[in-house]
């Protein structure tokens, strides 16, 4: 009789501490924020609807060079001429050219922005 009822009180006290445990296991995770932040990446990016380029495409995205085409507006500023070409591994350009680096591309432009080659 004695020890049934150790047997049963014990039994008792392993289901208790067993849904305990199984229990704090859940308030453990509180300090998991990930996937509260994720929905910031979600949102729309209203900044891209407001500006375009003179070539239609929106701020933000790619542009594709190709041979003959014009260099969009917002690219024909100084800030992207590359003076020491050697330096890039690209070779002088002729005379009334430049070497000009957009969206990590090397594009070599004339006077009048029109793309002749593309590395």
């Amino acid at each position: 009789m004695k020890k049934t009822a150790i047997l049963l009180v014990s039994t008792l006290m392993l289901g208790v501490s067993a849904s305990a445990m199984a229990d704090s296991n859940r308030w453990n995770n509180h300090h998991d924020y990930k996937d509260r932040y994720d929905h910031r990446y979600d949102r729309h990016d209203h900044r891209e609807a407001r500006w375009s380029n003179d070539r239609g495409n929106k701020y933000g995205q790619r542009v594709v060079f190709k041979r003959g085409d014009q260099l969009p507006s917002a690219f024909r500023s100084n800030r992207y001429v590359v003076s020491n070409y050697r330096l890039h591994r690209l070779y002088e350009p002729p005379r009334g050219y430049n070497w000009m680096q957009v969206q990590g591309k090397y594009v070599l432009v004339d006077s009048k922005y029109r793309v002749y080659r593309v590395a």
